[in-house]
């Protein structure tokens, strides 16, 4: 972003403006605006916006196309207000299942009866899977999730399921292997998709993506209501319908999370390319 600090400084400078005078109409320090000038910092496209507005330019003026493809990769892929907030509440009310889910898990193991079913590798699952979405809530609070921060988080997510869905295989019974192996695939290929589309530097489709997100969200679906036409003890009942609608909502809510910052990136990456 350096060519943008060394424009941003010229037309300043031109216009007879000190950087405290920019940084009092951007609501910002002045060391804010001293850093963008410098380079090693860079303001969000709204702030952008304005800048080119008060300084009477335009934002292609100010941002040149490596400008505007390093602006896409690094700033945060939500900048507007209604965006961010519905992210934060979004990743809150995943990370809220997970510890719903983690709660009750060990709860049986502190509890006698608390909770009746009890499987290790779930039990580290949702304990994993809490410190996941509890990262990726902070970061949506501080406004960091960009294309980067969006591949860890799918890769940790992902991840996590794989490693724990492969431990089935060790140390559990109960599970078929078949849909061992079916819930396994399926959260490579997300975790491939997701990793090609948010790490790539290019004008990549999101199809993938909205596809991938779709198979899931509908296997998802059927897992849940044909769990229930199983014969199911009474005693479990209120176990089972409590673990699998939680882990089935905060599925669903990770799935959009990533299909909206998806398309979100990619229009940004057309914007930038034009």
């Amino acid at each position: 972003m350096a060519e943008f600090g060394e424009n941003l400084k010229r037309i300043r400078e031109e216009k007879g403006m000190t950087q405290q005078t920019l940084a009092d109409y951007l609501y910002v320090t002045r060391q804010a605006v001293s850093r963008w000038e410098g380079g090693s910092r860079y303001p969000d496209l709204m702030t952008a916006k304005k800048m080119a507005e008060f300084l009477e330019t335009s934002v292609d003026e100010l941002l040149a196309e490596d400008d505007m493809k390093a602006y896409v990769e690094k700033s945060a892929i939500f900048e507007s207000g209604r965006a961010k907030n519905a992210q934060v509440v979004i990743t809150a009310l995943a990370f809220m299942c997970s510890i719903v889910m983690s709660v009750l898990y060990l709860a049986n193991y502190f509890i006698v009866d608390a909770f009746i079913i009890s499987s290790w590798s779930e039990t580290a699952k949702c304990l994993l899977l809490t410190i996941v979405l509890g990262y990726a809530t902070y970061m949506a609070l501080m406004v960091k999730i960009n294309q980067k921060v969006a591949a860890i988080i799918a890769c940790l997510y992902f991840g996590t399921a794989i490693i724990t869905g492969l431990a089935c295989f060790v140390g559990e019974t109960g599970f078929t292997k078949a849909a061992l192996i079916s819930a396994t695939a399926l959260n490579v290929g997300f975790l491939v998709i997701c990793i090609r589309f948010f790490y790539s530097k290019l004008i990549t489709s999101p199809v993938a993506i909205y596809v991938a997100a779709g198979v899931y969200a509908i296997i998802g679906f059927i897992n849940y209501f044909t769990g229930f036409m199983a014969e199911i003890p009474m005693e479990i009942f209120r176990d089972v319908f409590i673990l699998h609608t939680f882990a089935l909502l905060e599925n669903l809510l990770v799935l959009g999370l990533l299909v909206v910052m998806a398309h979100v990136l990619h229009k940004k990456r057309k914007r930038a390319a034009r």
